[in-house]
């Protein structure tokens, strides 16, 4: 698993910097202008709200690592592969609009988020109608992912969310919690780590309140500097993925499931 996934992360990362370099992503369109960070005449347009995309690599290399080491009782290592591979994903292609400001680069990122949203919301529809095998589960995200693709490309622009793809990924998250909640409910202790859920929710929220403060115009933005808050939400994110993770394994099976 490891391997796997330090593989998938050479190759996007590299894959990203060399599209970067040929400029296969396209023009700028002035995507991301609304993150506070002013354009610079260099490889990465946004080189602070680039490079924190790491984040979000490194935390799906920790999944993995920890997923290898402690096997959960609960979470599949296939799932555990599909999700580390996800949260690897989401790092260059989110550095994607940072890097090049292009159309392209938005939509890269708004569907890596979709990604990682979608499987929040497979895995807990699978678990809530008690159908955890592995094509239940894919049903579910195919269906989540597609639906917020539809919202983002034909929705439009949003007061302070910005756009209909920041509102599905929203409901999204929010349907997530939702259920997330029914199921503590429903099988108590049973369940998912409370605690790490509560980690993973409180860096969301964290984030959330940061992405508020420092868009262009905003309070906190300040765009000269190589401290954006835009950077921190990704960081933050990139915890909330590890600690959503975290939440799914909960404690040490006895023995490595066999999937």
């Amino acid at each position: 698993m490891v391997v796997l996934v330090l593989a998938w992360a050479v190759l996007a990362c590299t894959g990203f910097v060399l599209a970067v370099l040929a400029g296969s992503f396209g023009p700028d369109v002035g995507r991301g202008q609304e993150f506070c960070e002013a354009a610079a005449a260099a490889l990465f347009r946004q080189p602070a709200n680039t490079v924190s995309n790491l984040g979000f690599v490194l935390a799906g290399i920790a999944i993995a690592a920890h997923a290898a080491r402690r096997p959960a009782a609960r979470f599949p290592r296939w799932l555990a592969t599909a999700y580390a591979l996800l949260v690897v994903t989401l790092g260059p292609a989110s550095a994607a609009m940072h890097a090049t400001a292009s159309a392209i680069g938005g939509d890269l990122d708004l569907t890596s988020m979709f990604l990682v949203s979608s499987f929040a919301l497979a895995y807990a529809v699978a678990r809530l109608v008690r159908r955890t095998d592995r094509w239940s589960v894919i049903r579910v995200f195919l269906v989540a992912l597609l639906a917020q693709e539809v919202a983002y490309f034909r929705g439009g622009r949003l007061a302070w969310i910005e756009h209909s793809g920041n509102l599905a990924f929203a409901v999204t998250i929010l349907a997530v919690v939702g259920i997330e909640a029914t199921l503590a409910r429903r099988d108590g202790a049973s369940g998912v780590d409370r605690r790490w859920l509560g980690v993973s929710a409180g860096s969301l929220l964290v984030a959330l309140g940061i992405w508020s403060l420092s868009k262009t115009g905003g309070p906190w933005c300040d765009p000269s500097s190589l401290l954006q808050g835009h950077a921190a939400w990704h960081l933050l994110c990139a915890v909330a993925a590890y600690a959503l993770y975290r939440a799914y394994a909960g404690r040490r099976a006895t023995s490595a499931p066999r999937n």
